[in-house]
């Protein structure tokens, strides 16, 4: 059943014609059983049966061919000619001509089928003219002649039928040919698909439109420019047609187009895009139309890719200096680096310094547009071979590629730092920035990410070393820059890993011989760099920002460790503190709600602040000063070692002072000194960094009321703590 299925056409055209071809078959076989004995001759009567079948068999091969063969407006009608001249009644022919007229009126252009129409005609008068009985033969063709106009009404009849349904079949492929191509249009991704896919379109319309032509011109200084031209024309694509070609296109392409005479002209663009549109004869509307929504859908094409390329631009490219974004940069550069060479490919990071300043003194529309030159300056540097991108803020990027020597990348960023050191005019004032530019180059297993943090760990040397300079990247020399970046890159996830640990170290009264306190210490565990202490964690958690979670996450895990010691409920608790968490106007608020949460009384708990300058700020006092009135006691780390005033301390709530152990090394009489201090304010002193007996027997002999090191109770866990604290003395030669 398939198989028939496959042989029946789809379009109704197709249909009517193997519907004619069968009905004609079947005529021709009725006709056989009209051949008799009229004409006395055996072999006329073949003659005439064989006519029929090789007219059935053209039949057969017009519909195969679909169009008509070369001899048919001759050979088709001898054969009903003949084959008629045989029948029992010759009148009988008049089926065998219309059968003839009906079927070629399915085929050809109208010209041909006027032609096959007249011949095929003309076989009825020459069958009867043929037939044996020449006397009936002339009273038969009257009979046919009165006839003929019938015949002549069908045939056209059939021909219009034809007619509607070839132009009913020409615009249906017209409309698929305009549906694909505007899906297509719509998935391109190029201009330059959009005009080809325009331009096999327009070839396929032209195939159901013979004898017309179409030019695109562009309006420019120098004339009409041919964009491109489809049709009954040669290739004038590039030509500059002069502006006539719009009033009297006739004229002006009467060379190109000879045959064409009927032209009209559309505006595309407004004042910019034109089509013209001609033909032998007048191109019919139906063809107009298909153009006009052909160049819709390329006018609506481009815009498309317009709007995304906008977009496109937009999501990818820094709004202020144009630039690309981090994240279009990034594929850019592992592209580079994963399809060159080891020393093609350099990363430059270059960070501006004294930026803020700026800022800070003319302004951020100042700040703006200084952002701007030195884009400028950073692509200029990077040339053809380089591709340069804004991180945020004053933080650029430039890659190099191609590199011949190593040494290129190294001539470039100097190049470019002493551009950028240059002064640069602005509208509010000259001013002058530098940059710190690191360097790294690509090498065999190094990626993009590798080759980002080298370049990154270059920049952060050249600050530290005095900015407005170049570094390259050296694993030997800038081994420790390496490790403080990996650190700060991995200590926001330290916590959730579980590396981030609490260790304690009790501090002795030299007075009792009791455990007076305990410092808690927070530190790092790190999987590859091993432990990373107190003061340097916290270091790195003010650079990364993690500083909040971090002090939270510490006092948390004191309050819950020590909350079940024996001593758990007097116990003071010591914890390193960062100063410039007294710049966050939250932070004490943020402690107390901690304390509370964790339900450890604020009384038991001692911020240790390093003494600097950073504490004596209004800011800083401003935390203090709520902290201590609620409750918590505040100790300066370190004393002695800072700069801090006198009239400074004073003014803050100190309620212990912890000296550093370096002072019991060195002249008695300084340590007396710093311990005078204390006494003057009235705080606890608490000598640190006892390892010797000596140095115990020496502070014993001071006003110092407490004592801390190693050799008192060492760095512990809080087992081991707990431990110690069930035992209640210290475990020290000499205790009390």
């Amino acid at each position: 059943m398939r198989r028939w299925q496959d042989v029946i056409p789809t379009t109704t055209l197709g249909r009517v014609r193997l519907g004619a071809v069968a009905l004609s078959l079947v005529s021709l076989l009725t006709e056989t059983g009209q051949i008799g004995a009229t004409t006395g001759s055996p072999l006329w009567d073949t003659l005439a049966r064989v006519s029929l079948a090789v007219l059935g068999l053209g039949f057969v091969l017009t519909y195969v061919l679909g169009r008509t063969w070369l001899l048919d407006p001759i050979v088709l009608p001898a054969l009903v000619a003949v084959a008629g001249s045989a029948l029992k009644d010759p009148v009988a022919t008049i089926g065998l001509t219309m059968v003839l007229l009906m079927v070629q009126s399915l085929y050809g252009s109208f010209r041909s089928w006027a032609v096959r129409s007249v011949f095929g005609m003309l076989s009825l008068p020459a069958a009867l003219i043929a037939a044996p009985t020449p006397v009936g033969a002339i009273m038969d063709l009257g009979r046919s002649a009165q006839l003929l106009p019938q015949i002549v009404l069908v045939t056209a009849l059939t021909r219009a039928i034809y007619s509607a349904l070839r132009r009913q079949e020409q615009a249906a492929a017209r409309d698929a040919l305009l549906a694909r191509a505007g899906s297509e249009v719509l998935a391109a991704t190029d201009i330059a698909t959009v005009h080809r896919i325009a331009l096999e379109t327009s070839q396929g319309i032209m195939a159901f439109a013979p004898g017309v032509a179409v030019v695109l011109v562009a309006k420019t200084d120098d004339g009409l420019v041919v964009a491109g031209t489809v049709g009954e024309i040669r290739d004038l694509t590039g030509l500059v047609l002069p502006m006539s070609a719009l009033t009297d296109p006739a004229s002006a392409l009467a060379d190109a187009a000879p045959r064409i005479r009927h032209w009209q002209v559309e505006e595309l663009l407004t004042g910019q895009r034109y089509r013209l549109i001609g033909g032998v004869h007048r191109v019919p509307e139906p063809v107009h139309d298909a153009f006009r929504t052909l160049g819709t859908q390329v006018r609506l094409g481009e815009a498309n890719l317009r709007s995304h390329a906008e977009l496109d631009h937009q999501a990818n490219h820094d709004s202020l200096t144009q630039l690309p974004t981090r994240a279009k940069f990034f594929r850019e550069l592992i592209n580079a680096v994963d399809n060159s060479t080891p020393g093609e490919v350099a990363l430059l990071n270059i960070d501006l310094d004294d930026f803020k300043q700026v800022n800070d003194v003319y302004g951020h529309p100042a700040g703006d547009e200084l952002l701007v030159r030195v884009a400028e300056l950073i692509a200029e540097a990077g040339g053809a071979h380089g591709v340069a991108g804004r991180l945020g803020g004053d933080e650029f990027v430039l890659m190099l590629t191609g590199l011949k020597d190593p040494a290129e990348a190294e001539q470039n960023a100097e190049l470019l730092c002493s551009r950028l050191v240059q002064p640069m005019r602005l509208t509010a004032a000259t001013v002058r920035v530098g940059a710190s530019i690191g360097v790294a180059l690509s090498a065999p297993r190094t990626t993009a990410a590798e080759l980002t943090r080298r370049a990154d760990i270059a920049m952060y040397s050249a600050k530290a070393r005095g900015k407005n300079r170049v570094e390259i990247f050296n694993p030997v020399e800038h081994g420790e820059v390496a490790r403080h970046r990996t650190l700060e890159d991995q200590l926001p996830y330290a916590i959730e890993r579980g590396e981030i640990h609490v260790f304690y170290q009790p501090y002795l009264d030299l007075g009792t011989g009791t455990w007076a306190g305990v410092e808690a210490l927070v530190q790092w565990q790190h999987p590859a760099f091993g432990d990373v202490d107190c003061r340097e964690l916290l270091n790195l958690a003010e650079r990364t920002g993690d500083l909040a979670l971090m002090t939270a996450y510490f006092l948390r895990t004191v309050a819950a460790q020590l909350a079940p010691l024996p001593t758990g409920a007097t116990t003071r608790i010591g914890m390193n503190l960062s100063a410039h968490q007294l710049f966050d106007p939250r932070f004490a608020d943020t402690v107390l709600d901690t304390l509370a949460e964790c339900g450890l009384a604020p009384s038991r708990l001692a911020l240790e602040i390093v003494e600097s300058e950073h504490i004596d700020d209004a800011r800083a006092r401003l935390q203090l000063d709520r902290l201590a009135a609620c409750g918590v006691r505040i100790a300066l780390d370190d004393f002695g070692t800072g700069y801090v005033s006198l009239a400074s301390l004073r003014a803050f709530p100190i309620h212990q002072l912890k000296i550093d152990g370096a002072f019991l090394d060195g002249d008695p009489a300084a340590l007396d000194l710093v311990l005078s201090v204390g006494n003057l304010l009235g705080t606890e002193t608490v000598v640190q960094g006892v390892t010797t007996e000596e140095q115990l027997d020496r502070l014993r002999r001071t006003s110092a009321t407490a004592g801390q090191g190693p050799l008192i109770a060492p760095i512990m866990t809080a087992a081991v703590l707990a431990a110690l604290l069930t035992d209640g003395h210290a475990p020290i030669p000499g205790r009390a």
